[in-house]
Order: C-alpha cells, then sequence, then structure tokens
C-alpha cells in the first residue's frame, strides 16, 4: 500500500535535488562542481587524523570536547571555530570571535540554518536571477516570496535590485534576505564590482535586510586582483558568510561553516537540532590550519585549476568558437557558455548525452529563463586530456545541430 498520501506539504515542493545516472556511461564528465582529485591532501590528512586519536583518544569520537561543553552541539568544536575566526580576521580583517562561528555539513547547511534562522513564510528574499539551486530551494521551503535580478559582467544588478525592493515596499511588503555569490557568481563565474558591493551594502541598511554572503569559491582565484568580501566591508553587522572545505581541501570532509557578527549567528544556532558536526574532522582541519598547511594547499590547487582553466577555454575557443561565447574566469571551476541562437540546443544536448557527454544545462539554475540557451561546463575535476577531447566532441555535435552553418 502506497503511503504517498501521508507525505507533508512540504515534500510536494518539488523533487530531491540530485540528477539520476545517466542511461550512457559519462565519458566526458564536466556536469559537477567538485574538486580535483590530485589535489587531495590524502597524506596530511591520514597522518593529522592519526595525530587527533594518539593525543586526543576517546574525546575525538564523542559528541563534543568537555572541556568547552554542550555548545559544541550547536556549534562546533571550538577549537575549528577559533581557526577559521583568525582566518576571517587575517584575511578579511573582520574580528568576530569563535562566538560568530558555527561549524556546518558543508556550506549549503550554513544557507539552510540560514533560511530556517531569518526566513518566514511570506517573507520576501531576493537571489541572482542564475543562481545556486540549492539555496532557492532552501528559501522557498522555509516558505520565501522568492524574488530574482539579472547578473551582469559585473555580478548582481544593483540597480534593478533598488527597483525591486521598492516595489516591494509598495506591494505592502519588505525584502528580509538577500542572497548572493558575488565573488566567482555561481554559474556565471562573474565577480561583483566593488562599487555595487558598497551601494549592496548601503541598501541593505536603508531597507533594513540580511545579506547572506555565499563565499565558496572565494579562495579559488587563480587570476586577478582579490577584491574585498561583503563581510570586510560591512560596518552595520547586515553581513553573514558561508563557506567551505570540500572545495578548497576535499568534499568528504563535510565541513564548511557560516560567520558573522555574534548576534546575527544567533538565530542560525537558535534552529540547529543536529548535533552538530563531527569532532574528527573538525579536529584534523583544526591541525591543518594550525600547521600553515592550508593557505599553501590553496596556492598549489590553484595552480591546477589554472591550467586547467586555460586548457578548457583554449579548447572553446578552437572548437565551439563559432557557437558560444563567454568570459575567462579568474578563479573557481566553470566556464559559463551562452549558445549560439542558430545552435538547435535541444537537439545537440540530446547528442551529447548520447556521446557520454555531461554538463550542467543552464535552466537548472534559473527560476525564469529569457530564450537565451547556456550551459556551465565544469573542468575542475577531471584531467586535462578529457578537456580537450570532450570539447572537441561537443564543438563536432553543436556544429551537427546549427541551423545556419557558421
Amino acid at each position: 500500500m502506497s503511503v504517498d498520501h501521508l507525505r507533508a506539504t512540504l515534500s510536494g515542493s518539488g523533487p530531491a535535488l540530485f540528477f539520476p545516472d545517466p542511461e550512457v556511461p559519462a565519458i566526458f564528465n564536466f556536469d559537477q562542481g567538485l574538486a580535483a582529485p590530485e589535489t587531495f591532501p590524502t597524506e596530511d590528512l591520514v597522518r593529522l587524523a592519526r595525530k587527533a586519536l594518539d593525543e586526543h583518544g576517546a574525546k575525538v569520537l564523542d559528541y563534543f570536547d568537555p572541556a568547552t561543553g554542550y555548545e559544541e552541539l550547536v556549534f562546533g568544536f571550538k577549537g575549528l571555530r577559533k581557526e577559521i575566526a583568525d582566518r576571517i580576521e587575517r584575511t578579511q580583517g573582520k574580528q568576530l570571535g569563535t562566538s560568530g562561528v558555527i561549524l556546518t555539513s558543508g556550506s549549503v547547511q550554513g544557507i539552510a540554518l540560514a533560511a530556517n534562522g531569518y526566513v518566514n513564510p511570506g517573507d520576501v528574499v531576493v537571489a541572482e536571477a542564475a543562481s545556486f539551486p540549492y539555496a532557492l530551494r532552501f528559501m522557498q521551503m522555509a516558505g520565501g516570496d522568492l524574488r530574482t535580478v539579472p547578473v551582469d559582467d559585473h555580478g548582481m544588478d544593483i540597480d534593478a535590485l533598488e527597483t525591486l525592493l521598492n516595489k516591494v515596499k509598495a506591494e505592502g511588503k519588505k525584502v528580509k534576505v538577500v542572497y548572493t555569490i558575488p565573488t566567482f557568481q555561481t554559474p556565471t563565474c562573474t565577480e561583483m564590482s566593488v562599487p555595487r558591493r558598497h551601494q549592496l551594502l548601503k541598501l541593505a541598511r536603508e531597507h533594513d535586510f540580511l545579506i547572506i554572503e555565499d563565499n565558496v569559491y572565494g579562495d579559488l582565484r587563480f587570476a586577478g586582483e582579490e577584491l574585498p568580501t561583503l563581510l570586510s566591508l560591512d560596518t552595520g553587522d547586515r553581513v553573514i558568510q558561508c563557506g567551505s572545505f570540500s572545495k578548497i581541501v576535499a568534499p568528504a570532509l563535510r565541513l564548511g561553516w557560516i560567520a558573522g557578527p555574534a548576534a546575527a549567528i544567533e538565530p542560525i544556532a537558535a534552529v540547529r537540532q543536529d548535533l552538530g558536526v563531527g569532532q574528527w574532522h573538525a579536529r584534523v582541519m583544526t591541525s591543518f590550519i594550525a600547521d600553515g598547511l592550508l593557505e599553501d594547499h590553496i596556492a598549489e590547487v590553484n595552480k591546477v585549476y589554472k591550467s586547467k582553466a586555460e586548457t578548457a577555454a583554449r579548447a572553446v575557443r578552437d572548437y565551439c568558437g563559432n557557437y558560444v561565447t563567454f568570459r575567462m574566469p579568474q578563479g573557481s571551476f566553470y566556464l559559463w557558455l551562452e549558445i549560439d541562437e542558430r545552435v538547435d540546443w535541444q537537439r545537440a544536448a540530446e547528442m551529447s548525452a548520447k556521446e557520454g557527454i555531461f554538463f550542467r544545462p543552464g535552466e537548472r539554475f534559473m527560476g525564469e529563463t529569457d530564450g537565451r540557451q547556456f550551459l556551465r561546463l565544469a573542468y575542475s575535476h577531471v584531467s586535462e586530456d578529457i578537456i580537450e577531447r570532450g570539447i572537441k566532441k561537443l564543438g563536432e555535435i553543436l556544429s551537427a545541430c546549427a541551423r545556419v552553418p557558421a
């Protein structure tokens, strides 16, 4: 007998956000944004995992450190929170302390907790028109009234945001939260300009909303100048920021964080009920940072991604250049390709799947489409040989599916 009639309303808000295994094996898998396996610091992680057990014994395998107490069931291991807070102070000039950091199961849990801590049913939430789908789903599952604003070459269109703020106010409502990925935006890889960052913070003060800054790719810069984070520029305690070791060290750690002024973090702590993150992994990463390994590791992985990005960009220009346009990213894991309108994109996508070429279609990131055709191509976790051969094959398919030859 089916139990479908017993399901909660929330579970009917859409299918699970995962993508089933393809019918054809993935030969050229450009789909997911995964860290490169060759960058995983396996030997250091094994050594530090052993060290944690040898030095701290059973405490490593418990829910929390008795020396700290029950707060770690909500906030996570205090030692790692201190390392993260100290690093934020070094790199962003923001003093948060351990009460301003919560450890999470990847950055996605931090976003989910923020949604639960701040969004009531009917609250207006704003995000970029193309964005991280999990984050948008969390806001909607919390009952948020999700609105979007365009993204251009300089990130979120803040003028359009201001227009939307006034429109929402005219409706008798107010915007509660703005979720943004200002640095290496997903999926477009754009970066919000510094003037726009200041403008966004000004609007947050004037219109009284919270900013969730998704900075998960912020450390993965291999070109261009560092840009100040929204958290670093914030003078009004309006910004909370999430990050993750999944992208910069290894996904299986499932360790991320959400950080901000203690008063802004407290509502997130108030809704947490999963008994925190694992002590063992947290202690391993504490040593990884404290021993000075993290910064050198990030520098090395960015060399890998720089090389892969350059290989992918050159291959796209060589093999797909007649049918796509893109901007060269300065960091992160992706190319965001706009497909020429001459291409029968549905047919091309179907042919690509049959050839074992997988990527994330642009519509997966968009609440609304304007008729343009996009795909996100992840180069991070595949070899440069696969990048070269897969993009060459993609170019052949785009050419075959062009309504008007180049």
